[in-house]
């Protein structure tokens, strides 16, 4: 991510005036970039058997897509693009040792050992909801100084993949042999999930002469994400998405 924020940084600095497409153009854009997301009325995360309470996190993933534009007018460009973009939310890491007890994690990441009482040390143990959406957003531009737009639209989104994520690192002695394992546990949550999202996205996007485009959104999630009427589980998606992308022109 901090190698995608210089990158675009530098194409800031070394672009001057833009150059926009005249009215009438068609034009195609393949996009990259990131996404942070967030699932609102999502709670704080309690650890069983622990005092901690994990705070929600941004859960960080990516984006890719491509974008076709009409240029209506000299102020005005009408949108239709497909995209893919890592969803969900993340609960804050921590650090624990377990002492003379038995868990199901701990013996993921120790199959092959009978633990007993030793002292297992685990490190990043981390939750998150990774969620996956192929979207359709319709977006009108309205450029208000020369490259630069305001966008707002309409986007349908289909969930194509849902997950609980559980992971940690740790090691423990058995005898006088240091192991180490993983924990990596995957429950898929799609069942679970409504399979359609409607959002609201409004940004800003600022074009270069070289026709490279830099774009900042923000999509405002209307549909539940969980199914049944359950007060302490998350709804609303909220996505960041920030994106670098080359404008062409396909007919003119």
């Amino acid at each position: 991510m901090k190698k995608l924020a210089l990158f675009a940084f530098c194409l800031f600095v070394a672009g001057s005036a833009n150059a926009q497409y005249p009215v009438g153009t068609l034009s195609v854009q393949p996009k990259v970039g990131f996404t942070a997301t967030t699932l609102t009325n999502t709670p704080d995360l309690h650890v069983e058997g622990y005092t901690n309470t994990l705070k929600k996190t941004p859960n960080v993933g990516t984006y890719v897509g491509v974008e076709l534009e009409y240029q209506a007018t000299p102020w005005l460009g009408l949108t239709a693009a497909l995209s893919y973009k890592e969803q969900g939310c993340a609960w804050e890491d921590f650090d624990y040792t377990v002492d003379d007890r038995e868990y199901d994690a701990i013996s993921q990441m120790f199959p092959s050992y009978d633990l007993g009482y030793n002292r297992v040390n685990v490190r990043g143990y981390n939750n998150q909801i990774e969620l996956g959406y192929l979207n359709l957003p319709l977006i009108a531009n309205f450029y208000v100084w020369k490259g630069l737009a305001l966008k707002a639209g309409v986007q349908v989104g289909l969930l194509t993949n849902a997950h609980f994520i559980e992971s940690a690192k740790a090691d423990t002695k058995v005898g006088d042999t240091k192991v180490y394992g993983n924990l990596d546990i995957r429950r898929n949550m799609r069942k679970d999930c409504n399979k359609l999202d409607i959002a609201i996205p409004v940004g800003l996007s600022y074009e270069f002469k070289r026709h490279i485009v830099l774009d900042a959104r923000y999509d405002i999630g209307l549909l539940k994400l969980i199914k049944e009427e359950d007060p302490l589980a998350p709804e609303h998606n909220r996505v960041f998405q920030m994106s670098i992308g080359y404008k062409f022109k396909i007919k003119k």
